[in-house]
């Protein structure tokens, strides 16, 4: 049963953000997706401002409650169905809430930590911008050596 609910929560958790990956670039949702060429600095802005950072920790502390207190049952019978096993007996009343008593302090912890880790993700955005020239010239460097060393096909 453990692998059904493991399984079925991180399906659930893998699609939940899937709202956030759709925003437009240019909107003024916490940390909308950059284009795709652009610097990691301005990624690295959004994850170090204080407001979007509260937003985004509001925003996710909301969905892991949500998660928290969806039934468990739906999922697990649609896992089996996937997997082609028959679906363990599960209370059509069970949340993970229920089944595992110390979530309840999950979306606390998110809300209260997710600000240091955006910052520190930001910092490492910044940081690995800093360093994109000198990885482009390793990558060049790398792909002559390459082609160098590469034996000759006939």
């Amino acid at each position: 049963m453990r692998k059904f609910l493991f399984t079925a929560f991180a399906g659930a958790a893998v699609l939940a953000p899937a709202p956030l990956l759709a925003q437009d670039a240019e909107s003024d949702a916490p940390l909308a997706l950059a284009e795709p060429d652009a610097p990691l600095s301005g990624m690295a802005e959004k994850m170090k401002d204080p407001e979007q950072q509260r937003q985004m920790a509001l925003m996710l502390r909301t969905m892991t409650e949500v998660l928290l207190d969806m039934p468990l049952a739906p999922m697990v019978d649609s896992m089996s169905a996937i997997a082609g096993e028959d679906a363990p007996q599960v209370d059509p009343d069970a949340t993970l809430r229920s089944l595992a008593p110390g979530s309840s302090r999950v979306p606390e912890e998110i809300e209260k930590t997710l600000p240091r880790a955006l910052d520190t993700m930001g910092s490492m955005a910044e940081a690995f911008d800093t360093m994109m020239p000198a990885l482009r010239q390793m990558g060049r460097e790398m792909a002559q050596r390459m082609k160098e060393t590469a034996p000759q096909a006939d």
